[in-house]
């Protein structure tokens, strides 16, 4: 093969992403293979690193998150089966609810809470350079 010269390769796309490259093509006045080997030649690396980092950490975030649901889950479905005893005897006595009851609600607005927080952070991380 000679220096420079070209090979042809066959890209597949969808018919919206082709008519999202053509577009910028034309924003740039580019024809389709230029406006392909521009974005290919000049693909900015760094931001493809950083959101592989930032979704191999979210990843892991989201099994923690997923470890204390799972622990959250369990007490609560204890507490439901207490409850339901109680139910039996036609009281739940006021202690249980201030004592148990609430902190489980508790602990899981603060988990949910958390959770919501942690994809404002990711979202940020993902979309700012």
């Amino acid at each position: 093969m000679k220096v420079g010269q070209r090979i042809k390769r066959q890209v597949y796309l969808t018919e919206a992403e082709e008519k999202y490259v053509l577009l910028k093509a034309k924003e740039y006045g580019y024809n389709f293979s230029r406006m392909c080997r521009y974005a290919l030649l000049h693909l900015d690396d760094t931001s493809a690193k950083k959101k592989i980092q930032v979704t191999t950490e979210h990843n892991i975030l989201i099994e923690e998150r997923q470890r204390q649901l799972a622990a959250i889950g369990n007490n609560i479905n204890q507490i439901a089966h207490q409850v339901n005893i109680f139910a039996i005897d036609g009281k739940i006595p006021e202690q249980y609810v201030t004592d148990v009851i609430i902190p489980a609600i508790d602990e899981l607005h603060s988990l949910y809470q958390a959770i919501n927080i942690d994809q404002l952070l990711i979202k940020k991380r993902l979309y700012t350079r």
